[in-house]
């Protein structure tokens, strides 16, 4: 996806909204006016490619308030959550004669279970910040989302970039893939090699072992993953 390679040096981005809203979706009065044809220009990855992104850096999502129908199928791909408690989630579709048009159905069933994904997506009501916290949609609810993120993304920016990407990978799998301990497999086959060969193996526990900050490797050898 392109926003992987818009700042080659950044190892995370963040993702939030302004005013009231996270993402309210697509303007149904426009809608309403297009044609068939533009009506079917979605690009198939999904809004703005979030929905169906595998990309190479973990994406946090600040939830500010509303986030409803794309805005919300943008939320079920972020690598993490963390609303403010006035948050509220919501899939509307059905309620308009629409589905996921992002194509995250599959992913929000293995996310949260059938039953909860049936009733998000059967009644489009609105799933507030505590309930979407207890069903997994949401990682944390502090009243500066924002913030939150940022120091969040300070930590994770503040370790092996190698090891988080590797490890980021397993995790898509996992969420994504077939069996889970044949994926576990692959997984430890393709990309544990790479990282034990690297440098920031060692470096992380020489580090850890001489109670020091790691000094870690940024150039790491992206090929061989």
């Amino acid at each position: 996806m392109a926003m992987d390679g818009l700042e080659p040096e950044l190892s995370i981005g963040i993702l939030t909204g302004s005013g009231r809203a996270f993402c309210t979706s697509a303007d149904m009065r426009q809608w309403v006016t297009s044609s068939e044809q533009e009506q079917g220009m979605l690009p198939a990855d999904g809004f703005c490619g979030i929905s169906q992104r595998h990309g190479k850096k973990p994406i946090l999502a600040a939830v500010n308030g509303l986030a409803v129908g794309g805005g919300m199928e943008v939320l079920i791909n972020c690598d993490m959550v963390i609303a403010s408690p006035s948050a509220v989630l919501s899939l509307p579709d059905v309620k308009v004669g629409l589905s996921l048009l992002g194509g995250t159905l599959p992913l929000l069933v293995r996310k949260i279970g059938r039953s909860r994904a049936s009733d998000m997506v059967f009644t489009g009501r609105n799933i507030r910040a505590d309930e979407a916290l207890r069903w997994g949609l949401v990682d944390r609810i502090v009243e500066d989302p924002m913030n939150e993120a940022v120091e969040i993304a300070k930590t994770i920016a503040g370790n092996s970039p190698d090891a988080v990407f590797v490890s980021r990978e397993g995790i898509f799998m996992g969420l994504t893939e077939g069996d889970v301990f044949e994926k576990g497999r692959e997984w430890k086959k393709k990309y544990w090699p790479a990282l034990r060969d690297g440098k920031n193996v060692g470096e992380g526990i020489s580090a850890f072992l001489e109670r020091r900050k790691p000094n870690w490797d940024r150039d790491w050898d992206k090929s061989k993953l």
